[in-house]
């Protein structure tokens, strides 16, 4: 059976979930689609650590390619919790604590082997910082988007704490492409 892609007649900007017909305006789809871009983001950032980084792996050097594919799981899972929640679907899957443990480990690690951080940086230097960075920023907006969200359904503590630390590590993750890469970082002059 060959998927299809479109109905053909279009959907006047509203969408059949069960048995609502809701808008596509509505805050659901609003997070519901920047948990998919920012999903998609990280692709492109996965693919470009594998790309660059895969020549200086050591046994001491962080798996960044592998790291971004575990966010984009748990960035599935997070879908499937909202979608849960906002069309009122039973919760099957749900962003756990450890989680959020995992990327704060992440962070811990990759602290120690970065020099001490004395101002603002400019994002980018690298290719690879530059889209984990934009990645960063994505992040941001939608852990805005959830609190939002949040005040509307109520949501899950720990999604909420998930989304809040992966900026965190996000900037970590582009200040650390940047120190194995051997790319010095910027920082404005405000001049």
């Amino acid at each position: 059976m060959k998927t299809t892609f479109f109905t053909g007649r279009g959907d006047e900007g509203s969408s059949l979930i069960g048995k609502q017909k809701l808008q596509k305006n509505q805050i659901e789809f609003q997070l519901l689609g920047e948990l998919d871009e920012l999903n998609s983001w990280l692709g492109l950032c996965r693919v470009e650590a594998k790309k660059v980084i895969r020549e200086l792996y050591r046994s001491n050097i962080e798996d960044v390619a592998g790291i971004l594919k575990n966010i984009q799981e748990t960035l599935f899972i997070a879908q499937a919790e909202v979608a849960s929640i906002a069309f009122q679907y039973p919760l099957t899957h749900k962003v756990v604590q450890k989680k959020t443990e995992d990327i704060e480990e992440v962070i811990k690690r990759i602290n120690k082997v970065l020099p001490p951080i004395l101002t603002f940086i400019i994002p980018g230097e690298t290719e690879l910082a530059g889209r984990i960075d934009y990645a960063r920023a994505l992040s941001r907006r939608v852990e805005r988007t959830c609190v939002a969200f949040h005040g509307e359904k109520e949501v899950s503590p720990y999604l909420l704490q998930f989304l809040n630390r992966l900026s965190s590590v996000l900037f970590a993750l582009a200040r650390y492409s940047n120190h194995v890469l051997g790319v010095k970082e910027s920082s404005p002059e405000y001049s």
